[in-house]
């Protein structure tokens, strides 16, 4: 309906443009001619308006078709996937199951082998245990004919080389003895002079122990002759009497030296200091009260 619209209103301008070059029209002709120009632009408009609504339906049913396309692709794709799961379970399963085939299929083979190994392994051991029996028995002939034939050959060597066997006899047991005298006489020879050599070490011990024990006595005695020969320089230097001397050794020795004063010529001193004097002397010289 567009299309025709357009085509009579391309009519219209034609015709209007050859009727605007010519004479004047009455008033009635233009009237009539508004008229259908009002008309056919009502229906232009009508037209138009139809176009933009069957546009706008066209572009909603695209939109709807293509939303529906959209749908029905994921729909499709959805549907792919689950086969595709679905394929791939079947494809695992198939695949178990074939897992489990082989598996059984390799035990019973290696059942198959093993039972046939052994099988084998038995005719084996059956043919060399026969091969054995057989053996047996022809080792037990020959031995059997081997004693009879030493039987025969000893008799004859006992009556041919009883002579020889009893003189090598002799022989051997004099060497015998000779070898168990000389080796008694060497384990003797040893055994005395590990002990020699024993006696040897504990006299070196011995004199070593004592030249120690002497030196160590020379040593106490060159000690406690100087502690002496100290204390003989302190007594002379302090003037101390034979009697002080006596008195410090024994109250020293009992415990109570700081409970006995020495004797001075004003009687017993019993001051702080009574022994310092002393003590102080000996202590000069490097030595301890050896008392």
């Amino acid at each position: 309906m567009i299309n025709q619209s357009i085509k009579f209103f391309t009519i219209f301008l034609l015709v209007f443009n050859v009727f605007a070059g010519g004479d004047d029209r009455d008033e009635e002709y233009y009237e009539n001619l508004d008229e259908e120009l009002a008309a056919f632009e009502a229906q232009l408009a009508e037209d138009l308006a139809n176009q933009a609504a069957l546009e706008a339906f066209q572009k909603k049913i695209a939109e709807e078709r293509a939303a529906a396309a959209r749908s029905t692709e994921i729909y499709q794709a959805r549907l792919l996937q689950d086969q595709m799961i679905k394929d791939r379970q079947a494809q695992l399963a198939l695949e178990r199951e074939l897992a489990a085939f082989e598996a059984q299929l390799e035990a019973d083979l290696a059942k198959q082998a093993a039972k046939e190994a052994f099988e084998a392994w038995y005719a084996k051991f059956l043919e060399d245990k026969a091969a054995e029996e057989a053996l047996e028995k022809e080792l037990a002939a020959f031995e059997a004919q081997l004693e009879a034939d030493l039987a025969a050959q000893e008799m004859m060597a006992e009556i041919i080389a009883e002579e020889e066997l009893a003189k090598r006899l002799a022989e051997f047991q004099a060497k015998l003895e000779a070898d168990k005298a000389a080796a008694a006489k060497s384990t003797a020879i040893y055994q005395a002079r590990l002990q020699q050599e024993q006696i040897i070490k504990d006299n070196q011990a011995k004199r070593e122990a004592k030249l120690a024990e002497e030196k160590a006595a020379a040593a106490e005695l060159a000690a406690f002759e100087a502690v002496l020969a100290a204390h003989e320089e302190c007594k002379a230097a302090l003037n101390l009497s034979d009697s002080n001397i006596a008195l410090f050794k024994s109250a020293l020795a009992a415990g109570n030296l700081f409970n006995v004063g020495p004797q001075i010529t004003a009687g017993t001193e019993f001051t702080a200091n009574r022994w310092d004097e002393y003590a102080s002397c000996i202590g000069a010289l490097g030595y301890k009260n050896p008392f």
